[in-house]
């Protein structure tokens, strides 16, 4: 008797898992079907090519094709004009997707195999236009599914602007717009299909203002100070600190204001840097390095440091059992 009902369960498990099999094939054949229509908002989006925060264009076109699809459209939430969330359901377990749709500066790109600009600035070198079609279609597919089935559940997207350096998902998570999502999903193009449960690099991203005394370089180069001699001796200083950093610490930066010409004693000048370690602790110590870094070369420039925090990001906290069930 308890065989025959051993029998009866594994015979249920497996229809069941048969079922469910077919039910996910029958999706993605609807899907695919659908390819075009999806490739072209991602190839808009590709065109567009918006900046973090800017991303009006992107975000409008993204939100009014969920609201063709019956989903509802929280706008500007965060206080952030392009984050957005849209939703279809009702009830648990509210099943969540990111998508992201902002472009990086000076990597404007034709749609073509070769490096080609496209008369523009920004560009989608992440395959950010691939994120907001993306995460959409899914989202779409699955609502047609719980509409379909009447299944009980709410899926929702979260629109989310300025992923590169801009930190939008940290304004919406301290607004407390996740805190009542089962599981949020995230996702990056790459060329093959696959899920993990890999942890992520914390990131601080700070810019430093040197402020210096304007002189000619030729005619009197002693009474001035040059704002940008701070720029690159931190810079040089910062360089020297890598020998003495983690082999899993990354430390880069750019010099965003310089000098405009060469026979001027810069006043201003300004870089900009992104410190990374797998650990926020140990991201947070390098950190006071590279600002105790600045103060230094301020003084030893006699020039004056300002310096602001941008964003910060703690590292990915993966959750494997999800990791493992996808």
């Amino acid at each position: 008797m308890k065989k025959l009902s051993n029998i009866l369960i594994l015979t249920l498990l497996f229809s069941l898992a048969t079922s469910a099999q077919k039910t996910k094939i029958a999706v993605l054949k609807k899907l695919d079907s659908q390819s075009e229509k999806y490739g072209s908002i991602a190839m808009q989006i590709w065109d567009l090519a918006e900046m973090g925060y800017l991303e009006e264009q992107s975000s409008s076109l993204l939100q009014e094709t969920l609201s063709n699809e019956g989903f509802t459209i929280k706008k500007g939430v965060a206080n952030i004009p392009t984050a957005f969330i849209a939703e279809y359901g009702s009830g648990l377990p509210i099943i969540a997707i990111l998508g992201e749709f902002d472009a990086l500066p000076g990597l404007s790109q034709q749609a073509i195999p070769e490096k080609k600009s496209a008369n523009g600035d920004a560009g989608h070198a992440c395959g950010h236009h691939l994120f907001g079609a993306g995460s959409l279609a899914a989202a779409v597919h699955i609502k047609n599914w719980l509409r379909d089935t009447k299944t009980p559940g709410t899926i929702r997207l979260y629109g989310t602007p300025a992923e590169e350096g801009g930190g939008g998902k940290v304004y919406m998570a301290r607004a407390g717009l996740f805190d009542d999502a089962s599981a949020v999903l995230s996702w990056h193009p790459s060329d093959s299909n696959s899920a993990n449960s890999d942890s992520s690099l914390a990131a601080v991203a700070i810019r430093f203002k040197f402020k210096g005394i304007a002189a000619h370089a030729a005619g009197a180069p002693w009474e001035g100070r040059s704002a940008l001699d701070g720029v690159e001796t931190l810079n040089y200083m910062i360089n020297m600190m890598r020998e003495h950093v983690t082999p899993d610490s990354r430390i880069h930066y750019a010099i965003l204001d310089g000098s405009k010409a060469p026979n001027i004693v810069p006043a201003a000048a300004e870089v900009a840097y992104i410190v990374r370690h797998p650990d926020m602790i140990e991201c947070s110590n390098m950190l006071d390095r590279v600002i105790n870094s600045a103060k230094a070369t301020a003084m030893g420039t006699e020039t004056e440091v300002n310096y602001e925090i941008i964003t910060g990001y703690f590292n990915k906290l993966p959750n494997k059992t999800l990791g493992q069930l996808m």
